[in-house]
């Protein structure tokens, strides 16, 4: 006649131990975190880009109560790749680990992949070293947009010419022309040498989003 004594008795210790197990997860502290506002940009590589090589470098940090990265220890598929793991590490604030609501020194760690188009007979934009494509003043104040496609001929130096754009508004078609030709380009390859070939590019030019334009490719 004892057991309904002993199922409320069951429910108090089961309650208690929840109770315990929540406090031990509250006071748990949380990881640090890439400042998703304040970081460094993730460079590939440019001996890699050129062979089309692709990768991954897997990065662990030390970061320290203040949000600045101590130390870091990285493993990757080739050593530049590491390099710009810890390049972007080392040119980022974080966001620190917090335990009972104080910062604390924690770790931090990613792995990041590096891929790009094994496709040798094509040339590849160097995002990296050509300045963004500016939306025009003009077609910002009257809300102008458009998808312009160009075409190029890149030759073995990786430079641009003679290049063509699609239907659009006017200035939306110089703007394009003058961010694919002002641009830099790693050449297409054959046979292991720089040969010249055609590039087509795109850039959806949004009237929503002037300053901040990233639909090229």
């Amino acid at each position: 006649m004892t057991l309904p004594a002993i199922r409320p008795a069951l429910a108090i210790t089961a309650a208690v131990l929840s109770t315990i197990m929540a406090v031990h997860a509250e006071e748990r502290p949380l990881g640090a975190m890439l400042d998703p506002h304040h970081h460094g940009r993730l460079i590939y590589p440019p001996a890699e880009l050129e062979q089309r090589q692709n990768g991954t470098a897997h990065i662990r940090c030390t970061v320290s109560a203040a949000g600045f990265p101590t130390e870091c220890e990285t493993t990757a598929s080739q050593p530049d790749f590491a390099l710009a793991a810890e390049n972007l590490a080392y040119s980022s604030k974080f966001l620190p680990a917090y335990e009972n609501g104080k910062a604390v020194q924690s770790a931090w760690e990613y792995t990041y992949t590096f891929h790009t188009s094994a496709d040798l007979t094509h040339p590849l934009l160097d995002k990296m070293h050509s300045a963004p494509p500016h939306y025009p003043e003009a077609a910002d104040v009257a809300a102008i947009g458009a998808h312009i496609t160009v075409t190029c001929q890149i030759d073995q130096i990786g430079i641009a010419h003679d290049c063509t754009a699609s239907d659009g508004p006017a200035i939306l078609q110089r703007a394009s022309l003058a961010y694919y030709g002002l641009a830099r380009y790693y050449p297409a390859l054959k046979d292991g040498q720089p040969v010249s070939a055609q590039y087509h590019g795109s850039i959806d030019w949004d009237a929503s989003h002037p300053v901040d334009q990233q639909g090229f490719r």
